[in-house]
């Protein structure tokens, strides 16, 4: 039997097929899969002779239009690694990112504080594109890595996810064969590209054909006219933005089929409202280590409000237990997960990557338990992360942050409630009796993105800790919400 390691380049293979199909389109401009072809091979050509080589890694700092999109698919023509970055990280996060990654070249405007000096903005890469010839377009090897995405980790450090084009390719036609989506289904994008929920849509397009409306960033206005000007029928959010586009009272389209729920686990009310509302609400589970989905709800099957829905296909999930034992259904412990979208490992982390892999299975550190049909309930997320509309945030890094501050001896970070978010950070402080609410938060502003930005700053004489120093979360909430630290005006 031969395994196949090979195949042609995703997007000019999709262009011999379906040449004049609408590929992509942000309202106002419109290229079908023949024109973006054109257009990623000219840009492949200007990298190559700027000394792009495959396997280098090259940082974009991923805006959602429809120019970064199209130096996405380049890279892939050159088959060098893609490092996406957010580009409203803070500098010093930028940075980090960067050093970890040590790109060859960086697309975007880097901030001022930097050690990089090759970089290149958008603009200038696209400058008179036309001249440019075609590029040959090379075949794809399925083991080598197409892109180095970094996700964050309790312990504050971003680790770079090794994904394959292996993980790409089975991700898109696992959710293809899942979901149902054929060439005819128009997808409405608002995720963003640094994160592996918005970056393995425009894979999908090319691989199955069908066309994207993308939007630079989620607006219910602006989602709202799309709506009414394009048949949209799949569309992937985080609560948060479902949650925005409920309170905004907007009419959803009749060719609506599918809303793709996940990034953050909802409350079981939320998701009734939800479909109470007619909504084609399905949720879904995913982590970047898995280049996406690995369980999605059937709508067909009329899943439960809590459900993650069943593996697609062929994922294998199963429940490891705290003694290393695969558990029966309706027994909790750690989501273990095998398959072939399942990353290669951790950039410079070999022990992180040992670490996170048990006799074949990936610990993906989340707690749930398969029902007896087969799905699997997610009942926590990573034990400390904090998920902010469908953001990670890692505590200690924002504790880190503040125990930096020369009047700050010590911190701890909490999750709360909110019924917009999700979840937002509030920070407790050992701190200097003068510190003010103002004081922190302009030390947050300088220093840490506006997302991890705590939301409510208390005073404590200590906080508790173990004999080994590290935090006992655990009773540092319950001692918060019985009121004895006291909130910094």
């Amino acid at each position: 039997m031969t395994v196949m390691s090979q195949m042609p380049n995703w997007l000019s293979a999709r262009s011999k097929l379906s040449a004049d199909r609408l590929a992509l389109t942000n309202g106002q401009q419109t290229w079908s899969f023949g024109q973006l072809d054109r257009y990623v091979s000219q840009l492949a050509t200007r990298m190559f002779h700027m000394g792009v080589r495959a396997g280098q890694r090259i940082a974009v700092l991923a805006e959602s239009n429809m120019k970064i999109v199209a130096i996405i698919h380049a890279l892939i023509q050159l088959g060098a690694v893609l490092v996406p970055v957010n580009p409203r990280l803070s500098s010093e996060d930028t940075n980090t990112i960067l050093l970890d990654a040590d790109p060859w070249l960086v697309i975007g405007t880097l901030p001022r504080e930097t050690p990089f000096s090759r970089s290149i903005t958008p603009e200038v890469l696209w400058h008179d594109l036309e001249q440019e010839p075609l590029y040959r377009s090379q075949p794809i090897n399925l083991s080598d890595i197409q892109c180095l995405m970094y996700t964050s980790g309790t312990t504050g450090r971003p680790k770079g996810a090794l994904i394959s084009y292996g993980n790409i390719y089975y991700s898109a036609v696992s959710s293809a064969i899942h979901n149902g989506t054929t060439s005819s289904d128009l997808w409405l994008h608002v995720m963003p590209l640094f994160h592996i929920g918005g970056l393995s849509i425009l894979f999908r397009s090319v691989i199955t054909g069908n066309g994207i409306v993308l939007l630079p960033r989620f607006d219910p206005e602006h989602i709202q006219d799309t709506w009414s000007r394009y048949p949209v029928s799949l569309v992937s959010l985080v609560p948060t933005m479902l949650f925005r586009l409920l309170k905004s009272s907007l009419n959803f389209p009749a060719s609506l089929r599918l809303i793709l729920l996940g990034g953050a686990p909802p409350s079981a009310s939320f998701v009734r409202q939800a479909r109470a509302a007619r909504l084609p609400v399905v949720l879904t589970y995913g982590l970047t280590e898995t280049s996406s989905q690995i369980a999605t709800q059937l709508l067909q099957d009329k899943e439960s409000d809590t459900s993650a829905g069943h593996p697609i296909y062929p994922t294998e999930i199963a429940i490891l237990s705290e003694n290393g034992i695969i558990c029966e259904p309706g027994k909790t412990g750690e989501i273990v997960v095998k398959g072939p979208t399942v990353f290669k490992g951790y950039w410079k982390q070999p022990q992180k990557t040992q670490e996170i892999f048990w006799e074949g299975w990936l610990r993906t550190g989340d707690v749930g338990h398969l029902n007896d049909n087969g799905s699997i309930t997610v009942i926590d997320r990573q034990k400390d992360l904090i998920i902010r509309g469908g953001e990670n945030i890692s505590p200690v890094e924002i504790e880190r942050v503040f125990t930096a501050h020369p009047l700050i001896s010590d911190a701890g970070v909490l999750p709360i409630n909110d019924e917009e978010w999700g979840q937002v950070p509030v920070i407790i402080l050992v701190t200097d009796p003068q510190l003010t609410r103002q004081q922190c938060s302009e030390w947050a502003n300088a220093h840490l993105s506006s997302i991890k930005r705590p939301v409510a700053y208390y005073h404590a004489d200590s906080l508790p800790r173990t004999a080994s120093g590290k935090l006992r979360r655990t009773e540092l909430l319950k001692i918060w919400q019985s009121g004895a630290y006291y909130e910094l005006l």
